[in-house]
């Protein structure tokens, strides 16, 4: 890989930051929205740097200097290395796979088989949640329905004794998950929750023991539920699973941000 070659892959890479964060919300899939600036910062002095490699060796082809297309002067007398320590090694390469995985192949956010396979959110302890952390689930009379974020459910679920989402219809947003051990037991209503990138994600869900319909919907589809918790009645914190009957159900589009 000479330099030109090597000012191209730095171009890519810039171009690649900049794509997924300028024109599109790729970068979502990965991260969270508050990297977007530091993204873009890095995409435009990667652009800047190839593009500066670049110009540099043309001129120098052009004049006809020693040094152009990888070269830094001709080799001394007797100084026969056998390689150009001015070119990178063919393992550079490697760095445009992360292009290619951007422009060809655009890996999809995480999804079922992530929160098949990664811990799911722990109970925090009964001494750092109250129900005065949550918000008002406003009148308890009201027939509309309550919109939580799936974290907000299950932290609840697990925390307020006061137990203010009984008896409430709740709306869920997420995407679908298969119960281990079979359609029989249920699906799962799940979404991920990142603190930093999409490495550090942890699985909010929810057990979904009645719903519309004989079998559960597709894997990895994203709806909206309306139903009601099923208070375990008992010790919150020694639940597992949080159950949810399901009202009515939406099959939605994937959000632009799929994580919470």
């Amino acid at each position: 890989m000479n330099r030109i070659a090597q000012g191209m892959v730095l171009v890519l890479l810039g171009t690649a930051a900049l794509t997924s964060t300028v024109f599109t919300d790729l970068y979502l899939n990965y991260v969270q929205a508050w990297f977007r600036p530091f993204l873009i910062a890095s995409g435009v002095v990667l652009v800047a740097l190839g593009l500066a490699v670049i110009v540099s060796e043309l001129r120098l082809a052009v004049r006809g200097e020693p040094g152009a297309e990888g070269g830094h002067g001709a080799p001394a007398d007797g100084d026969h290395g056998g390689h150009d320590h001015a070119t990178a090694p063919r393992v550079a390469w490697l760095l445009l796979l992360p292009v290619v995985s951007v422009f060809v192949i655009a890996p999809p956010a995480l999804g079922a088989y992530t929160a098949e396979n990664a811990a799911s959110s722990a109970p925090p302890s009964s001494s750092s949640s109250s129900s005065g952390d949550f918000g008002d689930l406003g009148d308890p009379a009201s027939s509309a329905p309550v919109e939580l974020k799936l974290q907000e459910f299950v932290m609840r679920a697990w925390t307020d004794e006061d137990r203010a989402m009984a008896d409430r219809t709740i709306k869920l947003t997420g995407f679908v998950v298969p119960h281990p051990d079979g359609p029989d037991n249920g699906w799962y209503l799940a979404r991920l929750q990142m603190a930093c990138c999409a490495a550090d994600a942890i699985v909010n869900r929810v057990l979904v023991t009645e719903f519309p319909g004989t079998e559960p919907p597709e894997k990895d589809t994203w709806w909206t539920v309306q139903g009601t918790w099923q208070d375990p009645d008992g010790d919150l914190q020694s639940v597992r699973d949080h159950r949810f009957s399901v009202e009515d159900m939406t099959a939605v589009e994937n959000p632009p941000d799929p994580y919470e």
